[in-house]
């Protein structure tokens, strides 16, 4: 059975939640707090919408001093690097901080709320014609009118888990970001890639999109990045597979705290295997998966967001620095995890694509979640607090 298929069938499987000890304090500016459940909430986390974000011409939706069970996560979780590239000389590197609206009721409008009569609805959500856009908001929903519109982030309590949405835009390009997080410590991460008048469609284009993830787990020290479970002492890239998409042996990059055996694995959706690196033969995006030490105000390869600088130079992140730490037991780590699709002129131009990982949590995070992940498949061997078991069966 796949990690995420684990990570969904678990939820109910969990007892009433420990009092947190830790949670953000969400003060500096833009930041707004998210505590879900509202009662003892098991994830906490700042959120800032687009226009708020940090980075060269914003990041997107961020997330900040993400906490689990009162266990720091990720100090941050955004989209600084996002390009579109065409089969012409053309290229871009979009901006991240323009906020457009999307289709959203008021009880979820900036604050944690559940929906009632309709979920909230991006450009890319609507886009379900491979030739004909639906324009801005309400995109022609039938019942839907301006009023029905908002900017800002959408927090939606779906009883079992959240989801935080997003919506901006760069020129016709209306870009969905979306953050699922669920009551077993599992979040996924999904972008869409959408365009919202027609403008380009007659030109094949891939557009892709950058996360960086800030792994604090247990606090910024002493995070290892591993490979299929085997810890890595220095920076790297990485592609999805040996052939860089499908039909390889298939790969997944896991950060842990050294010394407490928390940490996450991140598994690529099946979405992320459609648009191998280097689809287009340019030689602009040439790997998925980048990890680095962490340096301050370090947002991607270039310190501006220049229009026309088409290639990801990846080696500038990826520049063979330590990530084992002073102490050989890691260090402070960021993961860039890349993800892609491709629009065909006169085929699917306008048909709205999304892809993104899911982050799957490994390790005893307190009550019986450690019990539940600690078997072969989520546990390494010797990795502290963590002893597989045998699943009768041999299930996974």
């Amino acid at each position: 059975m796949s990690s995420s298929i684990v990570a969904r069938l678990l939820v109910l499987m969990l007892p009433a939640m420990p009092v947190l000890a830790g949670s953000p304090a969400c003060n500096a500016p833009g930041e707004s707090k998210l505590s879900w459940p509202a009662d003892k909430p098991v994830w906490e986390m700042c959120w800032l919408k687009p226009g708020d974000s940090a980075g060269p011409q914003g990041s997107g939706m961020e997330l900040r001093d993400v906490h689990f069970r009162g266990i720091p996560v990720l100090k941050t979780a955004h989209s600084p690097l996002l390009f579109a590239e065409y089969t012409s000389s053309t290229c871009y590197r979009d901006w991240k901080d323009s906020d457009v609206a999307f289709v959203a009721e008021p009880q979820v409008r900036n604050v944690l709320g559940e929906p009632a009569g309709f979920l909230a609805t991006t450009s890319c959500d609507r886009s379900n014609h491979p030739t004909q856009s639906y324009g801005a908001c309400p995109f022609q929903l039938p019942g839907r009118t301006g009023a029905d519109c908002f900017s800002g982030i959408s927090i939606e309590d779906m009883g079992d888990h959240v989801v935080l949405t997003s919506q901006y835009n760069a020129s016709w390009y209306y870009y969905t970001s979306r953050a699922i997080f669920y009551a077993n410590g599992g979040f996924d991460m999904v972008f869409g890639f959408g365009n919202y008048n027609n403008t380009s469609n007659t030109t094949t284009h891939w557009h892709h999109n950058y996360w960086r993830l800030d792994f604090d787990i247990d606090g910024a020290d002493d995070n290892v990045v591993s490979i299929n479970d085997v810890v890595q002492g220095t920076e790297f890239t990485s592609l999805r597979s040996q052939t860089g998409g499908p039909g390889g042996t298939e790969r997944t990059w896991e950060v842990r705290n050294s010394q407490t055996g928390r940490g996450y694995r991140i598994v690529p959706g099946a979405r992320d295997y459609d648009i191998p690196a280097n689809d287009s033969g340019r030689g602009f995006h040439m790997t998925d998966v980048i990890a680095t030490a962490y340096k301050a105000g370090e947002y991607g390869d270039l310190a501006n967001n220049p229009l026309g600088a088409c290639a990801m130079n990846h080696g500038a992140l990826a520049n063979g620095e330590s990530l084992a730490g002073p102490g050989g037991t890691g260090t402070d780590v960021v993961i860039y995890y890349r993800a892609a699709v491709k629009d065909t002129a006169g085929v699917d131009a306008m048909l709205c694509k999304s892809a993104g990982p899911v982050f799957v949590p490994l390790g005893d995070w307190g009550e019986d979640l450690g019990v539940i992940f600690q078997h072969d498949f989520e546990c390494a061997a010797g990795m502290p607090g963590c002893t597989p078991v045998t699943v009768p069966g041999g299930a996974h």
